[in-house]
């Protein structure tokens, strides 16, 4: 009966350290750690594929990353209102990408913190990979919106759609 009680005792006493922890991370940190991710079906019914629209904001209020179709990224593409982020490596920007998109590899975010730091936070950002194979897009631009970017969208068709369009395309890095 006495470890039973001290068991109970160290699980209360567990709980109310992590309770303390997580208010205080709450608090300190300048992202807090709000995450709200909400399920987007791209494509129609015969066609669709789920994938995430992610929002990170401490107060849970801003809008969520979305998917951009072909046709709305095509239009920023030709208007010059958004920045176009590739989220492949090095080697397959180099093979291939958007006109005038930025190579910005996922898996090396953290590297271009000092790039990213000095855009407008309020410009539109459009992230792409490979195509619905490719899941880099939305990872890049849950990245960015938790860095504070406010427009944000991934385009899931992506480099492929992009390319089989017969829209601009560069090939060198």
């Amino acid at each position: 009966m006495n470890q039973m009680s001290k068991l109970i005792k160290d699980i209360i006493t567990l709980v109310i350290v992590s309770t303390i922890l997580g208010v205080s991370a709450q608090v300190v940190l300048p992202n807090g750690i709000g995450l709200r991710t909400e399920i987007t079906v791209v494509g129609d019914d015969s066609t669709g594929v789920a994938v995430a629209s992610v929002s990170i904001n401490p107060n849970g209020a801003s809008e969520a990353a979305t998917n951009i179709s072909l046709q709305k990224a095509y239009s920023a593409y030709e208007n010059g209102s958004a920045i176009f982020f590739d989220a492949r490596s090095p080697e397959e920007f180099g093979s291939g990408h958007i006109k005038a998109a930025v190579n910005l590899p996922v898996h090396a975010f953290l590297d271009s913190l000092n790039y990213l730091e000095n855009l407008d936070f309020n410009k539109h950002i459009i992230t792409y990979c490979d195509g619905e194979d490719c899941n880099a897009s939305i990872d890049l631009a849950a990245d960015l919106k938790m860095m504070g970017f406010a427009q944000v969208n991934f385009f899931f068709g992506g480099w492929q759609e992009w390319r089989d369009a017969g829209y601009p395309v560069g090939s060198k890095p």
